[in-house]
């Protein structure tokens, strides 16, 4: 067996690919000016699946974002699953990390291959009813989210350690070495802070377990689970880029045992599974396997997917939405689910969010954190507010620009300072000097709106026998944004004296309350 040329130029664009889109990874960040210069949500503008989900969501489809995805879906009909081949970021770590753990030699069945055609179909029906899973199962949201929720902070941890280390010893030439090169690592491949977030090992296990399914078979995701890949697969039913000779030859049976997607078959070439690594041109001895653009002759083997295996996947797609609908909204009974400013209703939220961890990782204050069920069984990874680790910076609206389906709203400065995202409450139970008559002013000191939403009054109050003056805090309503730095920022251990509510967002209907002197 031998390398062929269109093997190097396979990897060769696979690693230009993933470096580029670890590039714009890393440029998605805060580089002291809010507006970021680059397309950094490209990969997702290149994302079928992020298409699909987009068209079946609530409200109009993004064309001006998201017509690269239905260009790559036009290529793919033309030249079959190049996507999958040579350019997705997630095939090519596993065909990196594959030659590095080793690849297990186990053939499954065939009939493995129609798990992600059925898993397709329960998403896409789950989703036309209003319980958008698409994103769990994205292979490039998993590879994203794995990214800024678990491997990049691992990294910026990584490089600050080795970085305090050397500081530390005070080596010859390698210290001084190390303080010239650390500002500049710092500015341009580092964090803006050290991120940390509340499913990092959750997100890490599942993206090794992806990994370690190479132990395996060569490419388990792809070729089983990959539900863009079953969409590419479909669309290239009929591709016009041919392998000659279309079957096997009787004198040789190499490209069955080696092809890493199973697609030569001893029925023939199966042009919705092959990737397009065109490897097989350098398994034959005698050099007869080629590709050309061609019409094709015969249409090959099917996809091959049974009846009722369709109608049963369909069916728990539609009986997902409605399972869900029964279950109490949790954006009423959760008071503590915060969205990020800009996100649009509940409804339409979950089913625009492609949990790619984007905007968590942007954000400066690091307030955005992946949901478990905090937003509900469906909400598992979309973006919420735990103000007690971090706050809504009020200068920035990264996250706005990051989302590549609109399930955030870019929002200009202003506009997003205007945003009410939810209210501030105080636990009088605990706050200092509503429960034991020490003056705080923590609070007001760090509120960031124009017109202090947080004011004191001044009260006569019996502390321990001896009446004093104390500064009692109050929330302005109607100047509160809920950015939650407030409750950051409160000196108590353990839970804050003040939380954020969702009461009064700007995404949903208000109900009108009755005046008061500060509201």
């Amino acid at each position: 067996m031998t390398t062929s040329r269109w093997t190097y130029a396979r990897r060769a664009s696979q690693a230009l690919c993933l470096l580029g889109f670890l590039w714009l990874f890393v440029q998605t960040e805060y580089r002291g000016v809010d507006d970021l210069p680059y397309p950094v949500g490209l990969l997702f503008r290149l994302d079928p699946l992020a298409a699909l989900a987009d068209a079946l969501a609530a409200g109009p489809f993004g064309w001006g974002v998201l017509w690269p995805a239905l260009l790559v879906l036009l290529l793919t009909a033309l030249f079959g699953r190049f996507f999958c081949g040579w350019v997705c970021p997630l095939g090519a770590t596993l065909d990196g990390l594959g030659r590095l753990i080793g690849r297990g030699r186990r053939a499954f069945s065939p009939s493995w291959r129609r798990v992600k055609y059925y898993l397709l179909l329960v998403l896409s029906a789950a989703a036309l009813f209003g319980v958008q899973l698409l994103g769990l199962f994205d292979p490039l949201a998993i590879f994203l989210r794995s990214l800024a929720l678990a491997l990049y902070p691992a990294y910026n941890y990584g490089v600050n350690r080795v970085f305090d280390v050397l500081y530390a010893v005070d080596l010859p030439v390698i210290t001084p070495a190390a303080q010239e090169l650390f500002p500049w690592w710092r500015d341009h491949l580092m964090a803006f802070h050290q991120p940390f977030f509340t499913l990092s090992l959750f997100t890490l296990l599942v993206f090794l377990v992806i990994v370690l399914l190479e132990k395996i078979e060569h490419r388990f995701w792809c070729k089983h689970l990959c539900p863009l890949g079953a969409l590419l697969g479909l669309c290239a039913r009929h591709a016009l880029l041919q392998r000659t000779p279309q079957t096997l030859c009787a004198d040789c049976r190499q490209c069955d045992a080696l092809c890493r997607a199973g697609a030569v078959r001893p029925e023939g070439h199966r042009r919705s599974e092959c990737l397009q690594c065109m490897d097989c041109t350098g398994f034959c001895p005698e050099e007869r396997v080629s590709f050309s653009l061609q019409i094709p002759q015969r249409s090959g083997p099917g996809i091959d997917l049974e009846r009722r295996g369709v109608v049963t996947a369909l069916a728990c797609g539609a009986l997902v939405a409605p399972v869900v609908r029964i279950a109490p909204s949790e954006e009423r009974t959760n008071p503590y689910l915060i969205r990020p400013p800009g996100a649009v209703a509940e409804a339409e939220f979950l089913e625009r969010c492609v949990r790619c961890g984007e905007c968590m990782k942007v954000c400066i204050g690091g307030a955005l954190h992946p949901a478990w069920l905090d937003a509900g069984p469906v909400g598992l990874w979309t973006p919420l507010i735990i103000a007690r680790v971090g706050y809504c910076e009020y200068n920035c609206t990264l996250c706005g620009q990051v989302c590549p389906t609109g399930a955030i709203k870019r929002l200009a400065l202003e506009p997003k300072r205007q945003t009410v995202i939810g209210r501030a409450v105080f636990d009088k139970d605990r706050c200092l000097p509503f429960a034991k008559g020490i003056e705080c002013l923590v609070c007001e000191e760090h509120c960031p709106t124009g017109e202090k939403a947080i004011v004191f009054e001044e009260k006569e109050v019996l502390v321990d026998g001896v009446t004093r003056r104390l500064k009692w805090p109050k929330v302005v309503d109607r100047l509160c944004i809920g950015c939650g730095i407030c409750e950051t920022k409160c000196p108590l251990e353990g839970a804050s004296a003040i939380r954020i509510i969702s009461e009064g967002e700007s995404r949903r209907e208000r109900i009108k309350l009755p005046d008061g002197p500060y509201g």
